[in-house]
């Protein structure tokens, strides 16, 4: 009987080890990292984001707000598409501002939809009427995205170059990336405040340089 017990025993032990998902931990460049790294208090801000897949688990510590420069063929490329996307030439002095909707999820599906339209709306006209700012709405899916109304252009982001540049994982509520001319971008990733854009566009300087 004894060995029986132990038998059973082991036979759940091991069908606990394999049917357990593996996890992983990465940082906001998919890199593998430790969970002491994973857990450690950085001195800007971050927060975590828990993706389960069918056989993985995967635990990613995303940076808030990132700077950083891209190529000019890199730039170039950008320009192209969104105007193939959206059929809107973008001069060469402006500043791209791209609201990127990842697809519907606990953090954007809930509240007031009305509001949620009026502060967007509102948003839209005030970029709009910035010098030498390009606007751009895009989605990575579209679920979800008419709590916004009809008044925004949304462009579909086809070429994938958005999200594997700046936005590589599915934010909460929505990020958004502002380019400058020379490729120097600012990306927030996650949920946000819309009325900081207009202020980081009217503050290039510290927008586009120097720490976060």
């Amino acid at each position: 009987m004894k060995f029986k017990v132990t038998l059973a025993t082991f036979f759940l032990s091991i069908f606990l080890v394999y049917s357990q998902k593996k996890e992983i931990y990465v940082n906001d460049d998919l890199k593998e990292i430790t969970i002491k790294k994973f857990n450690k208090k950085e001195h800007y801000h971050t927060y975590q984001i828990h993706i389960e897949l069918d056989s993985l688990i995967i635990h990613a510590k995303v940076i808030n707000n990132k700077k950083g420069k891209i190529s000019k063929s890199l730039l170039d490329t950008i320009r192209s598409q969104l105007t193939s996307l959206s059929n809107k030439k973008i001069p060469k002095n402006h500043i791209i501002v791209i609201n990127y909707y990842h697809g519907k999820d606990r953090c954007n599906s809930g509240g007031d939809f009305s509001f949620a339209r009026k502060k967007m709306n509102g948003y839209r006209r005030r970029i709009s009427r910035e010098k030498n700012v390009s606007q751009f709405f895009m989605y990575k899916s579209d679920e979800g995205i008419e709590k916004y109304g009809k008044k925004l252009e949304w462009i579909p982001d086809t070429f994938d170059t958005i999200r594997k540049l700046f936005l590589p994982l599915p934010y909460p509520c929505g990020s958004f990336v502002l380019i400058d001319s020379y490729g120097n971008f600012y990306a927030s990733r996650g949920e946000y405040n819309s009325d900081i854009i207009t202020k980081l566009l009217r503050d290039t300087e510290n927008t586009f340089s120097g720490k976060l």
